[in-house]
């Protein structure tokens, strides 16, 4: 073979080799091309939520903020204005409250009157808690020795007047048994128990009937507004506090100032739920315990 047939050959070859190189090359960018869009995807996807969620927590935040504004407004009015601070106590049902931040977005909210139960943080104290929580319990089939755990001060073996949520009813009941009274109890700082609002449950632990537990519920759908109407009906003034001489009158109200607020948000399909206990003023409102979950 001549000089010029092995350089040729050699050419040859170096071609061969500068196209693997380059087909490596060229599989080498398309990969990190790929790469660099995955990763791109996945970061605008991650900020993305992270707005969604930001959104869903601060838009939850604001439902706290419209039900304390639009119970504020009720209370600042009186009973001769357009609301009235015998009305809108409660509203059990959600309720979406209307705005305009896209259509990716929506907040409901409901409250409940913390007036309308029984406070359980002054049990071991409290006379007239005890009976109303005794005969709570006996209606709903929950065992004395419940009861007993919650009211025992003795060696400071209860530590339910420190007890800041509800849930941690669940340190002296079952499961089944605070599925039956958690609606019925709260841990807010509240006295007398709104007519307004009570349940039939609540009622009855004051002492009134059952019948007459139903009258009130019937008749409130026009709110009671003064106390001398609330001790007339029904036979309310003659009825007692369970095993004692106290009159239930004396420990029923008209209207509350402490609710319990669920504010539920829906941003881009992330959502955000914020629970708070209120108190309201004619000024305003004061949160007096908030969680986001």
């Amino acid at each position: 073979m001549t000089n010029e047939g092995k350089g040729l050959a050699v050419l040859k070859s170096n071609d061969g080799v500068a196209l693997i190189i380059v087909l490596l090359v060229t599989a080498l960018l398309i990969a990190l091309i790929f790469e660099f869009a995955y990763g791109t995807r996945v970061s605008l996807r991650a900020a993305v939520n992270f707005r969604n969620s930001q959104r869903a927590y601060y838009l939850a935040r604001s439902g706290v903020n419209f039900v304390g504004r639009f119970l504020s407004a009720n209370l600042k009015s009186g009973p001769t204005g357009t609301a009235s601070i015998y009305d809108n106590l409660e509203q059990q049902e959600w309720q979406t409250v209307p705005f305009l931040p896209g259509n990716d977005a929506e907040l409901r909210v409901r409250w409940e009157d913390e007036a309308g139960k029984i406070k359980i943080t002054d049990v071991q104290t409290n006379l007239y808690r005890q009976s109303m929580l005794n005969t709570l319990f006996e209606n709903n089939g929950i065992d004395s020795v419940v009861f007993d755990s919650m009211t025992a001060i003795s060696s400071g073996s209860s530590g339910i007047k420190n007890l800041g949520l509800l849930t941690g009813l669940h340190q002296y009941m079952s499961d089944e048994d605070y599925i039956k009274v958690s609606n019925f109890v709260t841990t807010s700082q509240v006295d007398k128990i709104d007519i307004n609002t009570a349940s039939p449950a609540v009622l009855q632990s004051l002492g009134i009937s059952a019948g007459a537990a139903g009258l009130i519920v019937e008749a409130r759908k026009k709110p009671f507004t003064d106390h001398a109407t609330v001790s007339s009906f029904a036979g309310i003034n003659n009825t007692f506090l369970p095993g004692t001489t106290l009159q239930a009158a004396n420990f029923l109200t008209e209207t509350s100032n402490v609710f319990k607020v669920y504010s539920y948000a829906t941003v881009g399909g992330y959502t955000k739920q914020v629970e708070a206990v209120i108190e309201r003023t004619a000024s305003g409102f004061n949160v007096k315990y908030w969680r986001a979950l």
